[in-house]
């Protein structure tokens, strides 16, 4: 299937799946929030059981420091005894207000204890969120990667044109033409330094040969043996200079200076036009021409069945053999 040459989508991470993972990751953030929120209430809860628990026993220890205090008084004040007895009482009265039933005690260590149990469960929940989110954003960070050299390696055939050479007419008087066989007039002028041509990259094992917009930045040689050097207008990555290569005269075809006097393609001609938008010319059908000059073309392989594309005359080129 041939690739789409639609404008780069500004949601490419739908195509890669990256969109469910993260959604994925965001469900995963919210149940570690709510199994935090569930382990503070189990703390808090199981904090308070425990304080009462405590509690008791602070109660029965200090019922036991009180006696001891209270037998020393009886040592040191035999003439208090009325005082005595009546604190003794009081002081039994409160512990054994405050001495738990062991059914209660039971209970409420069965419930301190569910609540452990429940902290436990809820703490390897949380963990296995945990885990499962770190896994979902290795998953995401390599689905980007994956993206982003995907998007590098097709960076040529989709790239978006920052600004067009402006279509100007010729300040040159208008060189000899000969007749095309697609009645388009094809100036018989040699690329010179500064032409604007389509360069034939090296055709790859099993695919098309592309051809790329160049600028010619020298020619060696004459004659049979003339060559040339052109040169990627488009920076890299690093926004270095763009690419230069050797080129033969079979490898270029001359772009016009200007799209005055050039003729129409009669409908059904096979050229080779730069798609819009792109610096890559791909082959298409002329399926009409507009008042104006401008191609109406249907590009080879389009995904979209019945996909009508102007072009700009001057870069619709006749295609090569």
């Amino acid at each position: 299937m041939f690739r789409s040459r639609s404008r780069p989508s500004t949601n490419a991470s739908d195509s890669s799946g990256e969109s469910e993972v993260w959604t994925k990751i965001s469900a995963g953030i919210k149940s570690l929030v709510e199994y935090s929120q569930q382990n503070e209430e189990t703390k808090n809860s199981i904090a308070k059981l425990r304080l009462v628990l405590n509690d008791g026993d602070d109660d029965d220890d200090n019922h036991g420091d009180e006696d001891n205090g209270n037998d020393n008084d009886n040592d040191n004040d035999n003439d208090n005894d009325g005082s005595i007895n009546k604190n003794k009482d009081e002081n039994a009265d409160v512990k054994d207000e405050n001495t738990a039933d062991p059914r209660i005690l039971l209970a409420k260590l069965d419930e301190l204890r569910d609540l452990y149990q429940a902290e436990i469960e809820t703490t390897m929940s949380e963990k296995r969120a945990l885990d499962q989110a770190t896994e979902d954003v290795s998953i995401l960070t390599a689905l980007r990667q994956a993206s982003e050299s995907n998007i590098n390696e097709s960076k040529r055939k989709k790239r978006k044109v920052e600004e067009q050479p402006p279509v100007v007419d010729s300040p040159k008087s208008t060189p000899p033409v000969k007749k095309a066989r697609s009645n388009s007039l094809v100036p018989m002028d040699s690329p010179t330094v500064g032409s604007q041509v389509a360069f034939r990259l090296k055709k790859q094992r099993g695919a098309e040969a592309e051809w790329i917009r160049c600028e010619v930045t020298k020619v060696i040689g004459e004659g049979a043996k003339i060559r040339y050097e052109v040169q990627d207008p488009e920076p890299d990555e690093n926004n270095n200079p763009g690419q230069s290569y050797k080129a033969g005269p079979k490898d270029i075809i001359l772009i016009p200076d200007s799209a005055i006097d050039l003729a129409p393609f009669p409908v059904g001609t096979r050229v080779l036009a730069q798609y819009p938008e792109t610096t890559t010319f791909y082959r298409a059908e002329v399926i009409g021409t507009k008042r104006d000059g401008t191609c109406r073309l249907k590009f080879e392989g389009e995904e979209e069945v019945g996909k009508e594309t102007e072009v700009e005359r001057l870069w619709v080129l006749e295609a090569p053999k």
